[in-house]
């Protein structure tokens, strides 16, 4: 890869565990790219299969280590910390860049737009076979469009893999918080929103993410359920949220246990999801609907949880 030191150094971060059947279609990506300076750290997080063999392959290409497992989120701060880029991202070892100009995209917005500190594109889902699923269209997103989004459906809108950050970000919001399991990107975005830098769209596709059958397992469920009430009371609760979003904490809070519910759902552990659903109901009740009744009546009739989630 040719290096144009005129140009910003942008530093991608990889943090990877157990993937090495996607890890090298993700490196490649990176490699392929057209932008001429790019600085690619990949952090393998204490992998068991064959990561490490893959990575070795890519010694003089890629900057690579390997560390005991620590997590995904102090895996990537590790990364951003190591990294000298004025422009970083990360995608993780089972989602792939576009090639060859994704990243030269999301540099030329920046450099064109300098009041933008983050931008993001658009992105395609696919498969385990890397067969495209469907087009994720982003919509436009600012701090209100968020929260509001955060109300309505708890969801984020921003495409992680597809996203680029100026680096004077960590010196001013910090870092990912590593107490967050699955959501340490959509706690970020509001992190940023709260500091009013601002956020925009490129609606063009930048990468792809990958769902698959290691994603949405009963244990990962059950090890993301407490993100959300984590992030309503460490977003929602500050005391220099503007007053618009204050008033409608209830509505987010309320939001918040139930997106937790949701997950205690899917993990199958019922009692969990049942307390989560109340409770949420008791905090806003206009948040009651035929879809959330139906899932407390299944709570009813099926008891505890799994044995192996301990």
């Amino acid at each position: 890869m040719i290096k144009d030191k005129n140009l910003p150094l942008v530093s991608i971060v990889t943090p990877t565990y157990n993937q090495a059947r996607y890890l090298e279609e993700t490196i490649q990506s990176v490699l392929q790219q057209d932008y001429p300076n790019i600085e690619y750290i990949v952090l393998n997080d204490g992998s068991t299969d064959e990561t490490e063999e893959i990575l070795k392959k890519y010694d003089g290409q890629i900057i690579w280590e390997s560390h005991e497992n620590i997590g995904q989120t102090p895996t990537i701060n590790k990364g951003w910390r190591l990294s000298q880029g004025q422009i970083i991202a990360y995608i993780n070892s089972d989602d792939t860049y576009i090639v060859p100009d994704a990243i030269r995209k999301g540099v030329e917005f920046l450099l064109a737009n300098p009041d933008v500190a983050v931008v993001y594109g658009d992105a395609y889902e696919i498969d385990e076979s890397g067969k495209i699923v469907k087009y994720h269209s982003a919509p436009d997103c600012d701090f209100t469009a968020l929260v509001k989004n955060w109300i309505r459906t708890l969801n984020w809108q921003i495409v992680q893999p597809s996203t680029f950050i100026r680096r004077e970000i960590l010196d001013e919001v910090g870092y990912l918080d590593p107490s967050i399991y699955y959501a340490m990107d959509l706690e970020y975005w509001l992190r940023i929103g709260t500091k009013n830098f601002k956020i925009a769209h490129l609606a063009e596709p930048l990468s792809c993410y990958r769902l698959h059958s290691e994603s949405k397992t009963v244990s990962t469920h059950a090890k993301n359920a407490p993100d959300f009430v984590n992030i309503y009371n460490k977003i929602f609760e500050r005391s220099d949220l503007p007053k618009e979003f204050r008033d409608l904490r209830r509505q987010a809070k309320s939001g918040a246990y139930l997106r937790t519910a949701k997950a205690y759902h899917a993990a199958l552990d019922y009692e969990q999801s049942r307390h989560y659903m109340l409770k949420g109901f008791s905090i806003y009740p206009p948040n009651i609907s035929w879809i959330w009744l139906k899932r407390l009546l299944v709570t009813y009739f099926k008891q505890g949880s799994p044995q192996h989630l301990g």
